[in-house]
């Protein structure tokens, strides 16, 4: 007598030795690509916008630059609806394919794009079509990435994991800013702006294959796997969201304060800040914005490994504090000598290292797992599209309405009031499994 045997399939194939590194190194290289980007239309701001407008004024083409920059922020929040419908609704793996395909077909056609002087006004026309669809993947590559990092993880170190998918920003705009730099350093002027400037642009697409190839060998995070064959997902994830779920949307956008104002302030405003007002040359200034940026990466894994340890509480309080009670004497720190200026903004750096660390696994532990994606993308989203993308323009206002080159700390330091004050309401999870 034949006895059968019932075979059950895996919720997902057994997990080889290596499997969670491949799961951050995927993500990482989707987020160091959109920042390689931004490190990228920033550097050559002045040759896109001598390129892509009419010679009017150098002054005007430059605005019009960085207005269709700014249009790539506009377009957040309605990627974080979309990708996160997606991202809850079908699958995180999904939403990260989509996104890396977004940021790196458009990043490579800007290199690819005919100049003002070929075809006319559809060559800015084409530009913003493109920093555009920009701004969609950005509302849910970084999000998403935190999502899946983090839901893989275990408990006990998901600050940790969570932390490498913040440094990957900080790669990508060195490795933007290295190979911007190396392009400029090897090619005259006339054959920068004849042909030179697109290089950067078309190697993105190396790392939008290889981020792809990466994002398509891992799984869905166990327990969203789970959900789905328990048909527990909402047919409508940003409905829920909004219906549930709206109070704690604002909560993130008020804790992100901290984040969305510091982080364009000291990562893009500081660098103009110092050559324009403060007279540092350009070469200085860089390097100075380098050094900075590589003492953030630092403190980044290590703040978030210590959040693993006391709680993402005690870690983010006391870096908003800092800030409330330390921007405005580093701020005028920077108008000291080359050493001081450097300590300043070394230490402003390091100070949003610490509060950036231990967000993804904060932000992932206070959604529950139907609209976690949904959530956590259109939060961060409106926080980056309403108070990061304004900060460098209200920073420059307080500056010329006061007189005082140092007040935009004062808005960094309110902010970052606001934002402990609220989190001394946050319901720290991180010793518990995710909801």
């Amino acid at each position: 007598m034949t006895v059968a045997t019932l075979t059950v399939k895996p919720l997902n194939p057994p997990k080889e030795s290596g499997y969670i590194q491949r799961v951050i190194v995927s993500c990482m290289i989707g987020n160091a690509l959109e920042w390689y980007d931004f490190a990228l239309y920033g550097y050559f701001a002045t040759t896109i916008g001598a390129l892509f407008f009419p010679k009017f004024s150098p002054f005007a083409s430059l605005m019009a630059t960085f207005g269709i920059f700014a249009a790539g922020f506009i377009m957040r929040p309605l990627g974080g609806v979309i990708f996160g419908h997606i991202g809850d609704k079908i699958g995180r793996k999904n939403a990260l394919l989509w996104s890396i395909y977004l940021m790196a077909i458009p990043t490579t056609l800007i290199g690819l794009l005919p100049t003002y002087e070929q075809i006319g006004w559809i060559a800015p026309l084409l530009l913003t079509i493109i920093r555009l669809a920009q701004g969609l993947s950005m509302g849910g590559e970084f999000t998403g990435s935190m999502v899946f990092v983090v839901e893989h993880a275990q408990q006990r170190n998901r600050g940790l994991y969570g932390s490498w998918v913040v440094f990957s920003l900080l790669l990508g705009i060195l490795v933007g800013s290295a190979v911007a730099t190396a392009t400029c350093h090897f090619l005259s002027e006339d054959q920068l702006m004849g042909w030179g400037w697109r290089i950067p642009f078309i190697l993105s697409v190396a790392g939008g294959f290889v981020g792809s190839i990466m994002r398509r060998t891992v799984h869905e995070p166990e327990q969203f796997t789970e959900a789905k064959q328990r048909h527990k997902e909402h047919s409508t994830p940003v409905k829920e969201l909004f219906k549930h779920h709206l109070g704690t949307i604002a909560y993130v956008v008020i804790i992100e304060l901290t984040l969305s104002i510091g982080f364009y302030l000291i990562v893009t405003f500081i660098n103009n800040f110092l050559t324009a007002l403060l007279n540092f040359d350009m070469v200085t200034s860089l390097m100075m914005t380098t050094v900075s940026m590589v003492a953030m990466g630092i403190v980044i894994p290590i703040a978030g490994w210590l959040s693993d340890k006391i709680g993402r509480k005690a870690v983010l309080i006391p870096s908003a504090l800092a800030f409330t009670f330390f921007a405005y004497p580093l701020f005028t720190a920077l108008e000291g000598s080359f050493t001081s200026a450097l300590l300043a903004q070394v230490s402003l750096s390091f100070i949003m290292g610490v509060f950036f660390a231990p967000i993804p696994a904060t932000l992932v532990e206070m959604f529950p797992l139907s609209v976690r994606y949904s959530g956590l993308s259109i939060a961060h989203s409106i926080s980056m599209a309403v108070f990061g993308g304004s900060a460098p323009l209200i920073a420059t206002w307080l500056i010329q309405a006061t007189g005082n080159n140092a007040a935009p700390a004062l808005y960094l330091g309110a902010a970052s009031l606001i934002s402990a004050i609220a989190l001394l309401f946050l319901k720290d999870r991180f010793k518990e499994e995710l909801r």
